[in-house]
C-alpha cells in the first residue's frame, strides 16, 4: 500500500493571516520595543519548535514507507525514495538510512537549502552524524532540525532513517517585516497586541497539536486496516504473488509459498534480468510452462492498454518443492496502479482447484465408464461407433460389431446373490478384454450386456467372415471355463451376435440392432454359440414384434383366450359314468388367439422375448377362475395350466404362482401345473425345489411332451412328478409294433416312480383302445373334444 501524508505548516499562509489581523493594531502599537521584542522571539521559538515536530513527523512517514514490503522489495528503491523526499522539501539538507548493526545503507544529500540532492557514497555529512543528539534550544535558534526514527520490516534488515533540515531565510525575513511593522504599533497598544498575538499563537499550536494527533490517529487506523486486509488474504483459499513491473521481482503471500513449498522469506525473482516466468520454472510442470510463460507475457502486453481484449486466468500445474504431488492452480491477474495512475503491482492470484479437478475427473469418469467392471458405458459406446462409422464410410478399415450376453445370468443372480454377479461380471470382462487388441473397443452397455467394435482389414466379405468366425470362437472358449467366486464356482456360457457392417450402413443404431437380433437367433440356437446377421433377419424379427403387439393388445382387452380340453379317464371300469358317458378326470386350459393364425409354439415364443408370458398367465387364471364355478357336477376335476421355463425358473415363482390363485380364490388342490423337459433340464435343483414346495400346497405336477427331449430314468426318480405326459409323436404311430413296445415300456417305467399316464393328441377309437390296453389312465385329444369348448363336454 503506497500513501503520503504530508502536513506541513504554511510560513507563508500565516504571515497572511498575521498581517490581515496585525495592520490595524500597528496605528496602535507606538511603543513596547524590548516587550515586542520579547514577544517576537517566543513566537519565533514557537513556530521552529512546531517546525522542528513537522520534521520529526516527516521522519517518521518516511520509516512507515520503508517498512512497507509493497513499496519497497530492494535497497535500490530506497535511494529513490530519499531523492523524492528531498526534492519536495527543498528545506531538507540530509537523509541517511542505516541498518540494524549502524551500517549506513544509503545518504541522500545537498549543500544547501535549494540546491540538487543527491546519492553519497563513504562518510556521511557532519549535518546528518549530529543527528544521533536530540537538539537543544540553540540547535533550534539556530534553524537546525534533527531527527530519528526506527524502521520496522521484517523482510528486509534495516535499521534507522536520521535526518537534517534548516530553516528558510524568506520566512526569517518576512517575521523581520513584522517585527519593524509591530515595533512602531505597539507603543499605541501594547497589551492588546500582545495578548490578541500570544492568543492567535497559542491557538495556532492547539490547531496544529490537533492536526498532529488527527494525522497520527488516521495513521494507526490504516495501520491497522492493513492489519486486518492482510489477515483477511492470508484467511482465504486463494494464494497471491506482488509483480512488481519496474524491478520484475515478486513477493508470495504466506498462502502462496504454502502453496509452492517455499520458505518465508524466498522471493520468487531474485534477479531483476531474469524473467518472471524463468524462476517459475521451479514449480510448473513441464506441459504447462509454455502456457504460463504466454499469460504473463499477455498480461504484462495489457497493462496500461484498455483497447486490448481482456485476458481470462488460465489452469496450471505445479509441484511444490519437497512434494511429488502435483496440484492445479487457477491463476487469474489484477492490475495495481500507483499515485499517477500507471500501472506499477500485477497482482497474480491462484487458488488451488485440485480437488475440484479431481472430482470433475471422477464424474467425467462416472460419465464415460461403468463403475463396476471399468470398461466403457454405453455413452461411450455410441461415441465410438459413431467415429468408427466415419472411418468405415472412408473406406480405411472394415468394421464388426460383437454383442454378447451371458446365458442364464439372472439364474446365477438369484441363486448365489447379487455379490457373487458383480464378481462374475468383472470376471466376464477381464477375460473379455484379454482377447482384444489395443485398437478393439469394448463396452458393457448394461446387466450382462457386453458390446465390442472390431476395427478390422479391409479384406473380401468371406475373408472378413472368416475372420469374425475364428474371433467368436476365441471368446466362446474363453468365456465357457469355470469362473471362480469368492464362495461357489460357476459355469457359464454366452451368446454372441456379430454383424459386419458395410459401406452402406451409416445408421449407428442400425449395426447395434442388427447384432442384437444376430444375438437373439444365437440364443434361440441354443446358446453358447454366434450368429453372423444375415439379410432378411430384420423382417422376421419386425414380424414376432408385431405378433407381440397384437397380442399385448388381445390380452388388453380383456380377452382369457382360455379354450378347456379334457383329461379323460381310460380304466374300463370307471370309463363310464352312470349315464354311460366317459368321465371327465380334468381339463388342460390352451391358449388361443383367434385374431392370429400362427402356431401356439410361435405365439408363446414372441410373448416370451416380449415380457408378456406373465400376463398370459394371469389372463389364463381369470378364465380359469370362472370355469371352476361352473363345474358344479364335477368339482374333483382339476385344470391343468402350462408354464413357461422363463417363468417356472424364476427365484420367486412358487410364492407368486400362489399368491395369484389366492387372489382369485382358486383352490390350488384343483390346479394342475404342466412343464416341460427343458424347464427341468435347464436347472434340475431349482425345479425340484420348486416342485416339492408347490406339492405340499396341493399342487399337482405333469411332464409334458415327455419323449420329445432327453429327460433320463434318473431324472424321473429325483422329481416328484404326479402325472406323465406321452407326446402325440408316439400316440401317431401306436400301431406299429415298435411303438407298442414302446410306449407300454414308458408306461412300466412311469408306475414303478407312481406315476399316472396321459396319452395326448388321441384322434381315433383304436389309438384310445390301444392306450387303454397298455394300462394307460388318462387320454385327451380331438376323439374328445374337437373344438375344445368346455361347454360341448358333459
Amino acid at each position: 500500500m503506497n500513501w503520503h501524508l504530508k502536513r506541513k505548516f504554511n510560513i507563508k499562509k500565516a504571515v497572511l493571516v498575521f498581517r490581515h489581523n496585525a495592520v490595524p493594531l500597528t496605528l496602535m502599537a507606538s511603543c513596547g520595543l524590548i516587550a515586542l521584542f520579547g514577544a517576537d522571539r517566543w513566537i519565533l521559538r514557537n513556530l521552529e519548535e512546531q517546525r522542528n515536530l513537522n520534521f520529526k513527523q516527516a521522519i517518521s512517514r518516511i520509516a512507515l514507507q520503508l517498512s512497507e514490503n509493497v513499496l519497497l522489495e530492494n535497497y535500490n528503491n530506497i535511494d529513490t525514495l530519499l531523492l523524492r523526499i528531498l526534492d519536495e522539501d527543498l528545506h531538507v539538507t540530509c537523509l541517511l538510512v542505516s541498518d540494524n548493526n549502524g551500517k549506513i545503507l544509503s545518504i541522500a544529500s545537498r549543500e544547501q537549502p535549494g540546491a540538487p540532492a543527491s546519492i553519497k557514497y563513504g562518510k556521511p555529512p557532519k549535518k546528518c552524524q549530529a543527528s544521533r543528539q536530540e537538539p537543544n534550544n540553540k540547535t533550534i535558534y539556530n534553524g537546525n532540525f534533527y531527527a530519528e526514527r526506527r524502521i520496522e520490516n521484517n523482510n528486509l534488515p534495516l535499521g534507522y532513517v536520521t535526518g537534517h533540515a534548516v530553516n528558510d531565510e524568506n520566512d526569517l525575513a518576512l517575521i523581520r517585516k513584522i517585527e519593524i511593522i509591530l515595533f512602531g504599533a505597539f507603543g499605541v497598544a501594547f497589551l492588546p497586541a500582545f495578548g490578541l498575538l500570544s492568543w492567535s499563537s497559542l491557538r495556532q499550536l492547539e490547531i496544529e497539536q490537533e492536526k498532529t494527533a488527527r494525522v497520527s490517529g488516521l495513521i494507526k487506523q490504516l495501520q491497522e486496516a492493513q492489519g486486518r486486509t492482510h489477515a483477511a488474504f492470508e484467511g482465504t483459499n486463494d494464494g497471491w504473488v506482488e509483480w512488481n513491473l519496474q524491478t520484475n521481482q515478486c513477493l508470495p503471500s504466506l498462502k502462496m509459498r504454502r502453496l509452492l513449498g517455499i520458505h518465508k522469506y524466498h522471493r520468487i525473482a531474485q534477479r531483476a534480468n531474469h524473467s518472471l516466468s524463468e524462476n517459475w520454472k521451479y514449480f510448473i510442470i513441464k506441459d504447462d510452462y509454455q502456457k504460463f510463460h504466454f499469460f504473463l507475457d499477455t498480461i504484462k502486453r495489457k497493462t496500461g492498454r484498455p483497447h486490448l481484449p481482456e485476458v481470462s486466468g488460465i489452469e496450471v500445474r505445479i509441484k511444490p518443492i519437497g512434494s511429488e504431488k502435483i496440484q492445479t492452480l487457477k491463476v487469474e491477474a489484477v492490475v495495481t496502479k500507483s499515485v499517477n495512475n500507471e500501472p506499477s503491482v500485477i497482482a497474480l492470484v491462484a487458488n488451488n482447484i485440485t480437488r475440484a479437478k479431481e472430482q470433475q475427473q471422477r464424474i467425467n469418469h462416472l460419465a464415460f465408464y461403468d463403475t463396476l467392471t471399468g470398461l466403457r458405458n454405453r455413452f461411450s459406446f455410441e461415441e465410438e461407433l459413431k467415429n468408427a462409422v466415419n472411418g468405415l464410410n472412408r473406406n480405411e478399415y472394415r468394421l464388426a460389431i460383437f454383442a454378447i450376453d451371458i446365458d442364464n445370468f439372472k439364474f446365477l443372480n438369484d441363486s448365489h446373490g447379487h455379490a457373487a454377479g458383480d464378481q462374475f461380471l468383472i470376471q466376464v470382462a477381464n477375460r473379455i478384454k484379454s482377447c482384444l487388441r489395443a485398437n478393439d473397443f469394448v463396452a458393457r452397455l448394461g446387466g450382462d450386456e457386453f458390446v465390442i467394435i472390431f476395427r478390422l482389414p479391409y479384406k473380401s466379405n468371406s475373408e472378413i467372415e472368416t475372420l469374425t468366425t475364428s474371433i467368436a470362437e476365441k471368446l466362446l472358449a474363453k468365456l465357457s471355463n469355470a469362473f471362480s467366486l469368492t464362495n461357489c464356482t460357476v459355469y457359464n456360457t454366452c451368446s454372441i451376435g456379430i454383424c459386419i457392417a458395410n459401406t452402406e450402413s451409416k445408421s449407428t443404431a442400425t449395426l447395434l440392432d442388427k447384432a442384437d437380433m444376430a444375438l437373439y437367433k444365437a440364443k434361440g440356437m441354443g446358446r453358447n454359440c454366434f450368429y453372423i446377421y444375415q439379410a432378411g433377419m430384420a423382417s422376421a424379427l419386425i414380424s414376432k414384434a408385431t405378433t407381440a403387439e397384437r397380442l399385448r393388445a388381445f390380452i388388453d382387452a380383456g380377452e382369457s383366450g382360455l379354450f378347456l380340453q379334457p383329461i379323460i379317464r381310460l380304466d374300463t371300469n370307471d370309463s363310464l359314468n352312470n349315464k354311460g358317458q366317459q368321465r371327465i378326470a380334468g381339463y388342460e386350459a390352451l391358449f388361443r388367439c383367434p385374431r392370429l393364425k400362427n402356431s401356439i409354439q410361435y405365439l408363446i415364443s414372441c410373448a416370451e422375448e416380449a415380457g408378456i408370458i406373465n400376463s398370459i398367465t394371469e389372463s389364463i387364471l381369470d378364465g380359469i377362475k370362472d370355469e371352476l364355478s361352473k363345474m358344479r357336477h364335477n368339482k374333483n376335476a382339476y385344470i391343468s395350466i402350462n408354464i413357461s421355463p422363463i417363468q417356472f425358473l424364476e427365484n420367486k415363482f412358487p410364492s407368486k404362482f400362489l399368491h395369484q390363485l389366492r387372489d382369485r380364490d382358486i383352490d390350488p388342490e384343483r390346479i394342475c401345473i404342466e412343464i416341460t423337459e427343458t424347464a427341468v433340464l435347464e436347472d434340475t435343483n431349482c425345479a425340484l425345489d420348486h416342485i416339492t414346495s408347490l406339492q405340499k400346497e396341493g399342487i399337482r405336477f405333469s411332464l409334458d411332451d415327455f419323449g420329445t427331449g432327453y429327460a433320463s430314468i434318473e431324472l424321473l426318480r429325483k422329481l416328484p412328478f404326479t402325472y406323465l405326459k406321452i407326446d402325440r409323436t408316439y400316440i401317431q404311430n401306436i400301431h406299429q409294433e415298435s411303438e407298442i413296445k414302446l410306449i407300454k415300456s414308458i408306461i412300466s417305467m412311469a408306475k414303478a416312480f407312481n406315476m399316472e399316464l396321459i396319452g395326448e393328441g388321441v384322434e381315433t377309437i383304436g389309438q384310445k383302445t390301444i392306450l387303454e390296453s397298455l394300462g394307460c389312465e388318462y387320454a385327451q385329444g380331438f376323439l374328445f373334444n374337437k373344438d375344445g369348448s368346455y361347454n360341448h363336454v358333459s
